[in-house]
């Protein structure tokens, strides 16, 4: 039995985007994190659900549990009393409120 031979390999659709020109174009969207390492960016949204996270009890206390989660927890410790993001949640929570209404 023959295989079935491909005549042309499909390259992948790889999108090229020009990262600077749409913050240029979107500068109120994308905030620089002054309590994380490396000049972060996220957005306010990113922001407020780091901080809500971060008051969480479960990622609260800090034990032995996987590396990853170990991680994850040490990320979020500068996010539970940034004030940058504790005025995110609040307009996330405020927005989130104007539209179930």
């Amino acid at each position: 039995m023959r295989r079935m031979r491909r005549t042309r390999k499909q390259k992948p659709f790889i999108p090229t985007i020009d990262t600077e020109a749409w913050l240029a174009d979107n500068p109120g969207v994308m905030i620089e994190c002054p309590g994380q390492p490396g000049k972060l960016r996220l957005t306010k949204e990113a922001c407020a659900r780091r901080h809500m996270a971060a008051n969480e009890p479960r990622w609260a206390k800090i034990g032995a549990e996987p590396f990853h989660i170990f991680v994850f927890k040490m990320n979020l410790v500068p996010c539970r009393e940034c004030e940058i993001g504790a005025q995110n949640a609040k307009e996330l929570n405020l927005e989130a409120e104007a539209e179930a209404a």
